[in-house]
């Protein structure tokens, strides 16, 4: 089993509903009834672990605004997953968008290190394997979420995030 970083942008009503009543969290996260071209979700495959850590320097913790970019957040009804999901309100949306601005693609890449990877046991343990190149996925995966969270930021969304 794989475990994938989901990210979806909400309306400030939205996240208040479902603040209101946390037991619709997995109902409003799975929805049957989403149109394609009204998905405002975003997957980051399995990069979530390794984007942390190098945000962060930590495997699980790490200060915010960084830390809330991937982990961080407030937690919100039962498993959906891997755990419950977590919300960031409009505010620290705009917050955690504006330390990702800080900190480009290329800023981000020399952050890498596959050995501080594999000691820390980031999840998926691909940064020593010869196959592929980890850096380039992580960097691709994190410019993905940078413009994700500059999106959400600029359109006044709050953040709902969860492992699947």
């Amino acid at each position: 089993m794989s475990m994938i970083g989901n990210f979806l942008q909400v309306s400030p009503e939205q996240l208040a509903a479902l603040i209101a009543d946390p037991s619709c969290i997995e109902s409003f996260i799975y929805r049957e009834d989403e149109d394609e071209e009204e998905d405002t979700s975003l997957e980051i495959d399995k990069a979530w672990h390794g984007i942390h850590y190098l945000l962060t320097g930590s495997a699980w913790e790490g200060e915010a605004p960084l830390a809330d970019a991937v982990l961080g957040g407030t937690e919100i009804g039962d498993d959906v997953g891997y755990g419950p999901a977590r919300y960031l309100t409009v505010e620290e949306v705009k917050v955690v968008a504006a330390a990702l601005h800080e900190i480009t693609p290329e800023q981000f890449r020399l952050r890498y290190s596959a050995d501080q990877l594999s000691q820390n046991e980031i999840y998926p343990d691909i940064w020593n394997d010869s196959d592929g190149d980890p850096i380039e996925y992580l960097v691709a995966w994190y410019e993905d979420l940078r413009s994700y969270y500059i999106e959400a930021a600029a359109n006044n969304n709050a953040m709902l995030k969860y492992l699947n």
